[in-house]
């Protein structure tokens, strides 16, 4: 939408958030994509909720839920019902995933020159060991004619996690030269690890570290319960992943959901499933060429959080230069039976024990997989607490 005529829409005081049918289809140029959120919304605050939930996050969880504060604060809070207690049992991801959902509507606020200002943990920041009925962020917005349109906003709605193995393609100098400008002015550490033998040692590492997840019947069952069999479920439910993101797709995606997979099969041997998610680490991983992790001395929740808008930067500049990109996460994770080769990962790449490895990816080139669906925005909304 043309910037001068939206500040004649909101006139002189506070941001104005209720707007035409007009003027979300003129600020969205397009049709909502199906099992996507609309972004043709009747309040300016749910259009930037619509784009806020395309980020990434932890098993399409879509852990969320905000409140209206006056006319011009969205309060974010952890959807409590929506956790990983068997893979992030302290909730570090969950807070990342927060994290990815306040940058993704900072950048589509800039584009009709709405300044986002972040106020974290507004009621008090608690523990990194613990969650909390507290927000994690207000988020407050004023018209201004000094913010800029970010060019990470065309990323938004085709940005995704590419599952499916990579090609044998390295990056080049100016694509990787372009991701590490991202982290520029953080204190966040960026490694990339890229030599045939870091790519090996690596690629075991994640492969032991999905063996020993799927070794637990609980923590099988987590993954399963997001798993999407069928379209009927992705339809249902419009959260988690399934055939699809992991490259079965056409004939192949019929023949498998109808005569081969289902909830009833998987829930019933979870060591099964299990095993076929072992099978495409091993897939995933046999070609990659890039590797590389996010990690920080502090790992407060702020940090966390601070950590998820930077990851989706990341993600979204790798995809403006082509790049497929894939968390594996497995290895980072604080359940007991994990941190043996956890702290032998970090022995073996020289990180230091104190240091959280918040995000660990693998990057390269491949074929787009079909994007993973989104609920609406009706469904993450609530009264103040």
């Amino acid at each position: 939408m043309n910037r001068r005529n939206f500040i004649k829409v909101v006139g002189t005081g506070s941001v104005i958030l209720a707007a035409t049918p007009l003027m979300m289809t003129q600020f969205t140029n397009g049709s909502p994509s199906p099992l996507r959120p609309s972004h043709q919304q009747d309040d300016l605050r749910k259009t930037l909720i619509s784009y806020a939930m395309l980020c990434p996050n932890p098993h399409n969880k879509q852990p969320w839920k905000v409140a209206f504060i006056g006319k011009d604060t969205i309060r974010l809070f952890v959807d409590q019902e929506r956790l990983l207690p068997q893979t992030d049992p302290i909730h570090r991801q969950i807070h990342i995933g927060q994290g990815t959902f306040i940058e993704s509507l900072v950048i589509a606020a800039s584009q009709i020159g709405i300044l986002a200002t972040i106020d974290y943990f507004p009621e008090g920041e608690y523990d990194n060991q613990s969650i909390a009925s507290l927000p994690v962020a207000d988020i407050k917005l004023e018209k201004s004619d000094q913010i800029e349109p970010d060019p990470l906003f065309a990323q938004l709605l085709i940005r995704q996690s590419t599952k499916t193995p990579y090609r044998d393609e390295k990056l080049n100098a100016n694509q990787i030269s372009a991701l590490r400008a991202v982290i520029e002015n953080s204190d966040v550490s960026l490694r990339f690890i890229d030599t045939p033998t870091d790519n090996e040692a690596m690629a075991n590492y994640l492969v032991n570290a999905m063996e020993i997840e799927e070794q637990n019947k609980e923590r099988s069952l987590e993954t399963i319960a997001m798993f999407r069999f069928n379209d009927q479920e992705i339809s249902t439910y419009r959260d988690g992943f399934g055939l699809e993101q992991n490259g079965v797709t056409g004939i192949k995606k019929l023949i498998a959901q109808n005569f081969f997979i289902s909830r009833d099969k998987a829930e019933s041997d979870p060591a099964s499933f299990g095993k076929e998610g072992v099978k495409s680490v091993k897939n995933a991983v046999a070609n990659t060429q890039h590797y590389a992790w996010l990690s920080t001395s502090d790992n407060s929740r702020k940090t966390q959080i601070e950590l998820g808008r930077l990851y989706n930067r990341f993600n979204l500049t790798a995809t403006a230069l082509g790049i497929a990109q894939h968390p594996m996460s497995q290895i980072l994770q604080e359940y007991q039976d994990m941190l043996p080769i956890q702290s032998e990962f970090k022995q073996h790449f020289g990180i230091k024990p104190s240091d959280t490895v918040q995000m660990l990816f693998r990057l390269g080139k491949a074929d787009r997989t079909p994007s993973t669906a989104r609920r609406e925005v009706s469904s993450i909304l609530t009264e103040p607490f």
